[in-house]
């Protein structure tokens, strides 16, 4: 399995249970979640992150945590993961930026 490269001011993991308290944050935001059914529960959140942890060890891909290299501090997460559409598995870039960090420059 092959992690995104660092950038400049970002790095990437795969995301763990110790993540849950910044992935519940995360899923339970309205606006963060607004193109989602709904947003998440905590336990919601907990099985989130226990599917990713699935397709790492499945597929060798999922969404990776989004931390500020600096800070090491979380800040979204971003992967390429499989959706169904029309029966027919599709890969898409998914991603979520916590909406504290929708304005900084």
């Amino acid at each position: 399995m092959t992690l995104p490269l660092p950038t400049a001011r970002l790095s990437f993991r795969q995301l763990t249970a110790d993540d849950l308290d910044f992935l519940a944050a995360l899923l339970s935001h309205p606006e963060v979640m607004r193109y989602y059914p709904k947003p998440l529960s905590r336990p919601e959140a907990l099985a989130w992150i226990e599917r990713q942890c699935w397709r790492y060890q499945t597929h060798g891909h999922g969404l990776w945590l989004i931390t500020e290299r600096q800070t090491g501090a979380p800040v979204g997460q971003v992967g390429l993961v499989t959706q169904v559409v029309d029966d027919v598995p599709e890969p898409e870039v998914g991603y979520l930026l916590h909406h504290p960090f929708w304005h900084l420059g």
